[in-house]
């Protein structure tokens, strides 16, 4: 029998590498897929090449090491579209987005997936610290062994339909033992310390400023104000502040001070001395994912969830709305709930489904 073909998104890290290397010991035929996401604009922070892009060398250098086939796909109008649009969309109505969670769902299973099939694949692996499993007939995403390196909150708008196609072979490693197999097979990436939002780092740090020469302003100047009304002082842009940020506000009330909520019609930005008044124990979300069967108007179920990146889970009911929409109550208030981003729910280990908080 001919071996089931995979694509590896192949970034150049030691994940993904790792990763193809895993999947190839295991009988599968690999090829690996490196994705260029950004258009190559004169508003970059440098110019850009992909041919010298060092990730693209990184995972070419694998892939030779490996005998394996590689691609550099061209996704930037996709990813435009998708990831960068939204993001400026979310600023501009006073949303603070996540763009790891557009780009998981609408590029790496969506665009990446696509052209994985085209080129003749089962299925598409990545180096996420997740991990898949058969629940009842159905592909189950589950969190990585790897407790400070699991992604699975960024996956949870990867939909049934496309999860049933994923392989995630690090899911069941930690760090430490990817790092030493990379090592033991003379990657050049063995030892490359973690990026950390790579897909925006050719902009420069402020990707925000990039997203306003792109695609025109996104948010309006105004006060930080108490919640009494008292002017504290002005403000050239909400889109650089989000809800519970304590530094970097510049006012004084002579104690800590926090957003605690942006105005985007008026443009002030409510801030209080008082942390608590920063929480909140009922959420609304749109946009919903939920996993394994369908869930209908009416239906209520308990979970636990969280609503930012390795926050602890919090004991929840789960309301299921009309139009995509859901309400969840968590048994204590949970600090700095913060609409653009996303609430994700679990029933231990398994994710149960999630969406973006309004």
């Amino acid at each position: 029998m001919a071996k089931q073909r995979v694509a590896v998104g192949m970034s150049g890290g030691v994940d993904s590498s790792v990763a193809a290397l895993l999947l190839q010991e295991q009988g599968y035929e690999v090829f690996g897929v490196t994705l260029r996401v950004l258009p190559p604009l004169a508003e970059a922070s440098r110019a850009y090449d992909p041919e010298k892009d060092e990730s693209v060398l990184k995972a070419r250098s694998v892939a030779d090491r490996l005998g394996i086939e590689h691609h550099m796909a061209v996704c930037d109008d996709a990813f435009t579209e998708r990831v960068l649009k939204r993001c400026h969309n979310d600023f501009s109505r006073a949303r603070t987005p996540n763009p790891c969670c557009y780009c998981n769902r609408y590029i790496k299973f969506g665009w990446m997936m696509d052209f994985a099939l085209e080129h003749g694949a089962d299925f598409l692996a990545t180096g996420h610290y997740v991990q898949m499993k058969d629940v009842d007939g159905a592909r189950r995403l589950f969190k990585g062994l790897d407790v400070g390196k699991d992604q699975s909150y960024f996956l949870f708008g990867v939909p049934d339909e496309s999860r049933a196609r994923v392989l995630t072979p690090l899911g069941g490693f930690v760090k430490s033992q990817v790092r030493e197999i990379a090592a033991q097979h003379g990657f050049v990436n063995a030892s490359a310390s973690d990026s950390q939002d790579i897909c925006f780092d050719i902009y420069g740090e402020d990707y925000t400023n990039f997203l306003t020469d792109r695609y025109g302003q996104m948010t309006r100047g105004g006060n930080f104000v108490t919640e009494e009304g008292k002017v504290l002082r002005k403000h050239d842009g909400f889109h650089r502040y989000t809800v519970g940020q304590r530094k970097g506000l510049g006012v004084a009330l002579g104690v800590p001070a926090f957003v605690r909520n942006v105005n985007p019609e008026t443009g002030d930005i409510v801030v209080t001395a008082d942390k608590a008044a920063v929480s909140a124990d009922m959420v609304q979300i749109e946009n919903c994912v939920w996993h394994g069967g369908a869930v209908k108007p009416g239906d209520v179920f308990r979970c636990e969830g969280m609503v930012r990146y390795r926050q602890r889970p919090v004991s929840c009911e789960v309301s299921i709305l009309e139009d995509g929409k859901a309400i969840a109550r968590f048994m204590e208030p949970l600090f700095a709930v913060t609409p653009g981003q996303c609430a994700v729910f679990y029933d231990g280990d398994m994710v149960v489904g999630g969406g973006w908080i309004v």
